[in-house]
């Protein structure tokens, strides 16, 4: 069974976040984040609560004592926003015309420049594993983004 230390630090390394910049997000200290992620301290239960907010995960699932990381409630305001944005099922086969992605795009404006560019490498990564998946890599040599591991 992991740990909860193990379980925080898998699930910020899944967001490409830094334990510096979960510490940030979260009003703490790094330092508090790394003893949790040690295991060498124990967040309160409002800490806790916080902590599965921010990741969208239940407390239990924290704690080890449910082993999926998405709890019902998340799954019912999935289902609540897919009936608010049925365009979120659609896709269409030019991105510029597709609602999805008008939709986050428009979205963007309401990031800060660090998180557009930890989005925009996120994307890139996700892309690369996807292209991975065909033949020939149509990432490489896209300008401002060095191959990962370099």
């Amino acid at each position: 069974m992991k740990t909860l230390g193990e379980r925080l630090t898998a699930l910020r390394r899944e967001r490409n976040l830094t334990q510096a910049e979960l510490a940030r997000s979260l009003n703490m200290a790094q330092s508090t984040i790394a003893m949790y992620e040690k295991n060498k301290r124990t967040p309160d239960a409002a800490t806790l609560q916080k902590l599965a907010d921010f990741f969208r995960v239940s407390v239990d699932y924290l704690l080890g004592r449910d082993e999926s990381s998405l709890p019902a409630v998340y799954e019912i305001q999935n289902e609540k926003l897919s009936k608010k944005l049925p365009f979120l099922k659609e896709t269409n086969s030019n991105p510029h015309e597709d609602p999805l992605f008008q939709y986050l795009f428009q979205r963007l404006s309401d990031l800060t420049p660090q998180q557009r560019k930890r989005l925009a490498r996120s994307w890139y990564n996700a892309l690369k594993k996807i292209e991975k998946e065909k033949p020939g890599d149509h990432l490489n040599g896209t300008p401002g983004f060095e191959p990962e591991g370099k």
